[in-house]
């Protein structure tokens, strides 16, 4: 696929070419490129880092750990600021039982939830819980553990400025 910008078309190799007045074109996602320098993405198509799940060492460089946006996710897991702030007090527990001669957590959970306003006061969301599965080396999302908003709210508004005053205290301390 191209884009002519000035043409204001996009060019498609299997199909005609779609005329358009507005054109929101996303390069292909992968892996930031410190990973790619780093030699960590090994994964569909070396755009995404493998991880060990239960660790998030990266399958590729020993005592490396890669987390968030340049994993290859896990099924069903989202890719957002909350689930990279998991994977790392995943990362960070596992990290500290090696460090130490424990054993690393054989079972952890991440948990996931994503505000999004839809005008000033009024907000929706959706939350997940995800466990390891050992026999599978993956995290899968927990049956029932998830939820949608059923309706814009301004509580959830409440709910939402909350959680990130949180989250940016938790990650940038």
């Amino acid at each position: 696929m191209a884009v002519d910008a000035k043409a204001g078309l996009i060019k498609f190799d299997l199909q005609d070419d779609v005329k358009a007045n507005v054109i929101n074109a996303l390069p292909s996602m992968r892996a930031g490129l410190i990973a790619v320098q780093a030699g960590l993405n090994n994964q569909a198509n070396n755009r995404w880092c493998g991880v060990n799940f239960l660790t998030f060492e990266s399958t590729a460089v020993r005592d490396v750990h890669v987390l968030g946006d340049s994993i290859q996710v896990a099924p069903g897991m989202p890719k957002s600021g909350h689930m990279a702030n998991s994977q790392a007090k995943v990362a960070a527990a596992a990290i500290v039982a090696q460090l130490s001669g424990w054993e690393v957590n054989p079972a952890p959970m991440l948990n996931n939830t994503c505000y999004s306003f839809v005008d000033d006061k009024r907000v929706v969301h959706v939350a997940s819980v995800h466990g390891y599965v050992p026999a599978e080396k993956t995290f899968k999302t927990i049956a029932g553990s998830g939820g949608l908003s059923p309706a814009p709210a301004e509580l959830e508004g409440t709910y939402a400025m909350n959680w990130a005053h949180n989250i940016w205290a938790d990650t940038l301390g």
